[in-house]
């Protein structure tokens, strides 16, 4: 397998919600690792599309699987506004940039 393959099942048929494109920018923290709890990261990206489940985007901040990202910026879908997401996946782009798999959390 490749560098951010998950598996041999499409990504069409894993996923449980369609994905629309959105194309906004989006500001969000996260807790610092090993460093006092009321430290946080702050950092941006670019979203690339979302569904009911998650959002996907495009960010320069070296996240990691299990990181929890809380928004800056208003994100709603379905009249549901979404404060934070779990980092499902990571995949390594060109000039230091990240596509990640968020899912919300409720």
């Amino acid at each position: 397998m490749g560098k951010g393959d998950t598996g041999t099942i499409p990504s069409t048929e894993r996923r449980k919600h369609e994905r629309i494109p959105y194309l906004e920018p989006v500001r969000y923290y996260l807790p610092a690792p090993h460093i006092e709890k009321t430290k946080k990261i702050y950092s941006h990206g670019d979203c690339v599309d979302i569904s009911q489940g998650g959002l996907g985007m495009i960010t320069e901040y070296p996240l990691t699987g299990g990181n929890i990202l809380f928004f800056l910026d208003k994100i709603s879908i379905n009249d549901k506004v979404i404060k934070s997401a779990v980092v499902r996946w990571i995949r390594e782009l060109e000039d230091n940039r990240y596509r990640v798999g968020l899912k919300f959390r409720r």
